[in-house]
């Protein structure tokens, strides 16, 4: 892969980046889902701001999405709960409350 990434408009350097097919492909793959024509624009833009200091690195977990039957599941589950339809424990000042409670009632 060839990264061309312009400096001060007057000068481009190329970058060199030994990746895996693989890798290269899946990252192409995610880069054109989030609108980026190919991979080297969002390579490129990466390397702005991280020259810029502008780039923070997070972890975050994607958010599960449910199949239409354990989506009307968990909704009945919370429409019961809310309904007083299912009772529910609750009020502990502690974790140590609640395992005892738990340990009380097994």
């Amino acid at each position: 892969m060839l990264i061309q990434y312009n400096y001060n408009m007057n000068q481009i350097v190329s970058l060199q980046i030994p990746i895996g097919v693989d890798i290269r492909n899946r990252a192409l793959a995610n880069a054109k889902s989030l609108g980026f024509s190919n991979l080297q624009e969002s390579i490129r833009i990466f390397i702005h701001e991280l020259a810029n200091n502008k780039f923070d690195i997070s972890f975050s977990p994607k958010t599960v999405v449910l199949s239409a039957k354990n989506d009307a599941r968990y909704s009945k589950m919370i429409d019961d709960i809310e309904s007083g339809k299912e009772k529910t424990i609750g009020g502990f000042k502690s974790t140590a409350d609640m395992f005892k409670y738990l340990d009380d009632h097994s």
